[in-house]
Parts: structure tokens; sequence; C-alpha cells
């Protein structure tokens, strides 16, 4: 299961990066908008700070050929890209021609919300569905289990299509990722609580304590071989 980061902020993505844990970044255009910069130079600073792939929203969502234009520009500009098109009749439509058209373009089918939409999205041919699980989980405030289901169906139908969720706390990371999702993604604020659990702390103060009690602040020698061959006493 791959781990992407949801941002279109540098620093915050390299910062990430540093921990050796996310594969890749995913955006959409309010977070495109939030970086307050010209526009490209936006996606660019992004796909630099990004370790793999990065995700980039067309916009608009109702008209076929303004969203095929705006999937072969963006797919152009870096191969790194992977194209995001809105859930809807225009949409999917724009899936199934650029595919016909060129089946070595990624697209992903964004703000699928059932499990009828992502069937859909899967059949026109895209890539990936980027399920909005994590968000519907804040709007109807109960778990929306949607990715077994989309699972299920992918599996029994021979689709390819891999399954992108939104998660928004450790809990839905563990049931996206049991249920079977390919990839999650996550904002900064979410991700962090990932390393982070109140028994971890307390199991770890345990430990410390009771060094510190018998042996102040030693540590275990740093930056030192030991001796080959040495015997243990």
């Amino acid at each position: 299961m791959q781990l992407f980061l949801d941002s279109s902020n540098p620093q915050e993505i390299l910062a990430a990066r540093e921990w050796g844990v996310i594969d890749g970044v995913t955006t959409n255009p309010s977070l495109i908008a939030k970086a307050g910069t010209e526009m490209k130079a936006a996606l660019r600073a992004v796909l630099e700070a990004s370790p793999g792939p990065v995700f980039c929203q067309v916009i608009g969502w109702k008209e076929v050929e303004p969203l095929k234009s705006q999937a072969r520009w963006l797919s152009a500009f870096s191969n790194r890209i992977i194209v995001k098109i809105p859930m809807s009749m225009a949409g999917i439509t724009a899936v199934r021609q650029l595919k016909r058209e060129n089946l070595k373009i990624r697209l992903a089918v964004t703000a699928v919300s059932t499990v009828a939409q992502a069937f859909l999205a899967a059949k026109a041919g895209a890539d990936i569905v980027a399920l909005f699980n994590g968000p519907l989980d804040l709007e109807q405030d109960e778990p929306v289990r949607i990715v077994a289901p989309v699972r299920a169906i992918f599996d029994r139908s021979g689709f390819t299509t891999k399954i992108l969720s939104a998660g928004r706390f450790p809990r839905s990371f563990g049931e996206y990722a049991a249920d079977g999702t390919d990839m999650i993604t996550m904002r900064m604020e979410f991700l962090k609580p990932l390393f982070e659990h109140s028994f971890t702390d307390k199991r770890m103060q345990g430990f410390l304590s009771d060094w510190t009690k018998a042996y102040g602040d030693k540590t275990w020698p740093a930056g030192k071989r030991p001796v080959a061959n040495r015997k243990m006493p």
C-alpha cells in the first residue's frame, strides 16, 4: 500500500519526505490556489519536492473537451503527473476518450462518493479511483465503509483500477488498509498522528525513567565500533 501527502506546500512535503514514508503527493484545485503563487510555478514546486508521483486535477467538470485538453497538457507537463478527472458524466466520457486516444496517460477519477461511481470510473478505464471516504466520514459523522465493496467488485470484474482513499484519522487509516485500498492520502495534520499513541508515550517514559534511575544520563556508546571478536563477559 502506498502513502501520499495531500499538500501543495513544498516545505511541508520536504518535511514529510524526510520521514521516508510518503510515496508521492496529491493536490486539488483548493490546495494549488492556497499555494498563493502562479499556478504553473506552484505545480512545479510540488513536483520538485515530491519523492514520487503527483496527482493534479483539471478545472471544471461539466464539459468534456476542456477536461481532455487540460489532461493532455498536465500529462505533457511532467511524466510524474497523474491527472485527476472529476466524477461526472463529462468526466467519465473524458476518461474513456482519453484512454482510447492514449493508453499511457495516467488518469484518476476524483470525488468518487459511492460504489456505483467507483464502478463507472473503473469501467471507463481509469487507472485510479479516488474515494472521498474520509470527507464523507466527516460529513456524515460516522464511518463510511466503501472500500471493501469497491475492492470486491473490482476483483470480481477483473478491473486493474487502483483504489485511493482519503484518510482523516488513524482509525480510518487502519480500516481502509484492512479493507483493501491500494493508496491512502492524508493531510499533514492527519499524517502526524499516525506516529503517535498515548500508550507508546507512556511506555517510553517508563523505560527512560527506569534507565535514568540506574545510569543517569548515560547512553550506549555512539560512533565507535565494538572490538572484533571480543568475548562477551
